[in-house]
């Protein structure tokens, strides 16, 4: 009991500490930063990732020279045999490029435009990261990004998009595979990783594209719609309070937290949540034909590699490996959507999630029980 006591109270003090220290920031926010700045829209950014270890390497080749484990005469032969391997290789790459150029001037000549010639020898792969929230405003970001794409990506290139979500809201959602059917019906191979969790609405996004990777202990699935809604009439009827709601239209309002609620009323409800089923059933057998949809569609998740064997993911992989497989073929560039902060902006939000952090392990407390996982896809 003391234990519990003096973790509320660090829990408390620290809240109302970063509060207090919130407020005074603002106001200082307030006092010296009245003038209007212009609001920077967000932009996008881009990394290679084809060479993003290249400087590591180097510091790395000339420590292993500073502490050397070999004897000099076979890191000399080591050395000799590296250069004529790289020379081997400049040889190669040099055949490969002539090769290249004899063909795209072959095509030129036979009256290709360059727009078609770019179309056959672009191989680039483009990575976007979606970590959907319950009301998934994450698909803003991804809405512009998709837009990006379809101008500058050629058919031959492919778009990864590593997703992690465990679903909610159904338009949200909807909307955010609707932004993936884009990229498939621009003729562009969108891909899939799934590294933690793509769950009901997240699974939603994951089934339109053209292929499922996720890692082994990825949560796969949750094909179902939930509806939750607490209702107060009868408290409202113990303490004589009325409430009065009125409606132009049958089915206007069904199920309220303070009217009295009809079995007309939960029929309703049911039949509505019912048919955005169907539609979700449809939606992933469009996109996964060969699954057995009833089998898969009853609100249950699995691993991936129990989904796999049902038909629901291709292939087990984290999204490095994916990644890292391509890295000698492609160029694979990563996209991600940044809005500029001012130094108070971003001290505040470091504040903010210095103390999430702090408190998710902090909870739950003493006594508490684990929350069961499965409430948390929707």
């Amino acid at each position: 009991m003391n234990e519990f006591i003096e973790q509320y109270w660090s829990f408390y003090s620290a809240g109302v500490a970063i509060f207090l220290f919130a407020g005074f920031a603002l106001v200082l926010k307030l006092i010296f930063f009245k003038r209007k700045r212009r609001k920077k829209e967000p932009h996008l950014t881009f990394k290679h990732w084809n060479h993003r270890f290249e400087n590591d390497f180097e510091h790395l080749e000339r420590e292993m020279h500073a502490a050397s484990f070999l004897p000099k005469d076979a890191a000399k032969l080591l050395k000799k045999a590296r250069k004529k391997e790289e020379k081997n290789e400049k040889q190669k790459d040099k055949e490969k490029s002539i090769k290249t150029v004899t063909t795209i001037r072959e095509k030129l000549q036979r009256g290709l435009k360059t727009e078609d010639v770019l179309k056959e020898h672009s191989n680039c792969v483009y990575v976007l990261t979606f970590i959907g929230s319950v009301m998934a405003t994450e698909v803003e970001q991804l809405r512009e990004q998709i837009s990006f794409l379809l101008q500058v990506a050629q058919p031959a290139d492919e778009i990864v998009v590593r997703l992690t979500s465990p679903g909610g809201a159904v338009s949200q959602y909807g909307l955010a595979s609707s932004q993936l059917e884009r990229l498939k019906q621009a003729g562009l191979r969108c891909v899939v990783c799934v590294d933690t969790v793509a769950a009901s609405g997240g699974y939603m996004m994951a089934s339109v594209a053209d292929k499922i990777i996720a890692a082994p202990f990825a949560i796969i699935g949750s094909i179902g719609v939930v509806a939750g809604i607490p209702n107060f009439h009868r408290v409202l009827q113990k303490h004589e309070v009325d409430y009065h709601l009125f409606t132009a239209g049958k089915y206007k309002r069904t199920v309220t937290p303070f009217s009295e609620v009809t079995d007309e009323g939960k029929q309703k409800l049911q039949d509505d949540l019912t048919a955005i089923h169907e539609a979700f059933k449809q939606l992933i057998k469009a996109g996964r034909p060969d699954v057995d949809i009833e089998e898969i569609a009853t609100g249950e998740y699995w691993l991936a590699t129990q989904a796999k064997e049902k038909g629901l993911v291709d292939e087990i992989m984290t999204s490095d490996d994916y990644l890292c497989s391509k890295l000698d073929e492609c160029e694979i560039i990563e996209i991600k959507t940044e809005i500029e902060q001012n130094r108070l902006e971003k001290f505040l939000e470091g504040g903010t999630s210095i103390f999430k952090q702090w408190t998710a392990s902090r909870i739950p407390g003493v006594g508490e029980e684990m929350e069961d996982v499965r409430q948390r896809f929707r």
